[in-house]
């Protein structure tokens, strides 16, 4: 397999208007962060956000986004194997897909386009197992069962961001309610869309956070009171922080 080239948040102005009458001539990926309109199938059809698609060679291809800026990942790749392995994925050309929490994508994408412009040992190698990857965590996603909504991009962003920030002041008292207001979401929705993200709830996420926290500390600071240990890593007594320590750590 050849990949071609590949962008990674690939900004577009409004008014963007791609038209292939006869397709690239190689295989295109594309995953758009927002709606745009596509053809499929010979109609224009205005997609949801976070659409991916892969066009075969020679399909008809015409994107098109009148009133907003758009932002997405792509690339072209060829190869005697490319069929093959989207089959080997469950996925096919010319459909268009919706996988839950898409923010892996644009970091793979990333990755490949680094790996093709570099001039590393084995970076055609490495690129190829990584749209392999991708394909594969693309079509396991698609193909599951689980029922939760798929997640935008920019709201996985702002989560990221307040993951961060919370990781960075574990010493603060974060509730499920402070959580949520720095996002404007009300608890209950701001719960489900975290376990979505993440895989986890926000409190056990924090409270293992805090353990390694803890662990750190403990392992740099042999003079440190279990006190002080509990106040750096969020908790206002010593006596919770010495229980959740031996549930969690042992």
């Amino acid at each position: 397999m050849k990949i071609i080239i590949a962008r990674h948040a690939w900004p577009e102005k409004k008014g963007f208007n791609l038209v292939r009458p006869h397709g690239h001539g190689a295989y295109t990926f594309l995953h758009f962060w927002k709606s745009v309109y596509m053809l499929i199938d010979g109609k224009m059809v205005l997609t949801k956000p976070n659409a991916v698609i892969i066009f075969d060679k020679k399909t008809p291809q015409h994107l098109y986004s009148p009133n907003m800026d758009v932002m997405h990942d792509w690339f072209h790749f060829e190869g005697e194997e490319v069929e093959e392995l989207i089959k080997e994925s469950r996925l096919e050309t010319d459909k268009i897909y919706y996988p839950k929490n898409c923010s892996f994508i644009t970091d793979t994408i990333q990755s490949i386009e680094g790996e093709i412009l570099g001039e590393e040992y084995g970076n055609e190698k490495v690129a190829n197992n990584l749209v392999e990857n991708l394909f594969t965590v693309l079509g396991r996603r698609i193909n599951s069962n689980d029922d939760d909504s798929p997640v935008d991009y920019q709201t996985q962003i702002d989560f990221k961001i307040l993951r961060s920030q919370i990781f960075s002041n574990l010493d603060k008292n974060w509730t499920i309610l402070k959580m949520a207001e720095k996002v404007n979401l009300s608890e209950s929705r701001f719960y489900v869309l975290y376990k979505a993200i993440f895989k986890t709830t926000p409190n056990q996420d924090l409270i293992l956070a805090r353990m390694e926290l803890a662990k750190r500390v403990l392992s740099q600071n042999t003079t440190a009171s279990i006190l002080d240990i509990a106040l750096e890593c969020g908790y206002s007594n010593e006596f919770h922080f010495i229980r959740q320590f031996k549930k969690h750590v042992g």
